[in-house]
């Protein structure tokens, strides 16, 4: 029996592929019927193999579990689904990023607001910047302020917004002190 199989192996966070042309139109329906908390990617149809063609169209998801347990019990539902043998995984914030491709540039880039979740399933909470995120990121708005010399904060914001999340959390929830102060010093540098 291979690792992935192993009735003794537990885990909180499973994951699995559903592909559309081997699911059950209720797919979605059965797996809300379970009440567990999931997560939908979107729909992976420009995924390329090795050899240079398209993979097989496919969504990735996450099924969470308050505590922990075996695959026989995933299973249960996997096969409901006619999906292939699900995989307990270590890190449910690291597969939620895998759905979009976010730390593989080489892949094709889905759009994280086509990410699902389901059954109270925060998809956000996956997307949560660490201190060390948060200080590059403060690196690089201050950077593009000065070289930019962005001299309004609504204007900064509004370019947040239109192309970077990461920033317009840290803009708002992290920084708007330290941000404003930026702004102004260039304000104050342009006048003179």
């Amino acid at each position: 029996m291979a690792d992935n199989e192993n009735k003794n192996v537990k885990g909180r966070d499973w994951t699995f592929i559903v592909y559309p042309e081997s699911a059950p139109i209720s797919w979605r329906e059965i797996l809300n019927d379970t009440h567990l908390r999931w997560v939908e990617s979107p729909l992976h149809d420009k995924d390329i193999n090795s050899d240079g063609e398209i993979k097989k169209a496919h969504w990735h998801i996450l099924l969470t579990y308050d505590g922990p347990v075996n695959i026989v019990a995933v299973k249960k539902i996997t096969d409901k689904l006619n999906a292939p043998v699900p995989q307990k995984i270590s890190s449910a914030k690291g597969l939620v990023r895998y759905m979009i491709h976010l730390d593989n540039p080489e892949k094709f880039q889905y759009s994280r607001s086509d990410i699902k979740g389901h059954n109270g399933a925060d998809v956000a909470s996956y997307f949560e910047l660490t201190a060390t995120n948060k200080l590059m990121i403060m690196k690089d708005i201050v950077r593009y302020i000065y070289e930019n010399e962005v001299d309004n904060y609504s204007d900064f914001l509004m370019h947040c917004i239109e192309n970077k999340d990461d920033w317009f959390d840290v803009a708002i929830n992290s920084n708007t002190i330290a941000i404003n102060k930026m702004i102004d010093a260039v304000w104050q540098k342009k006048k003179k």
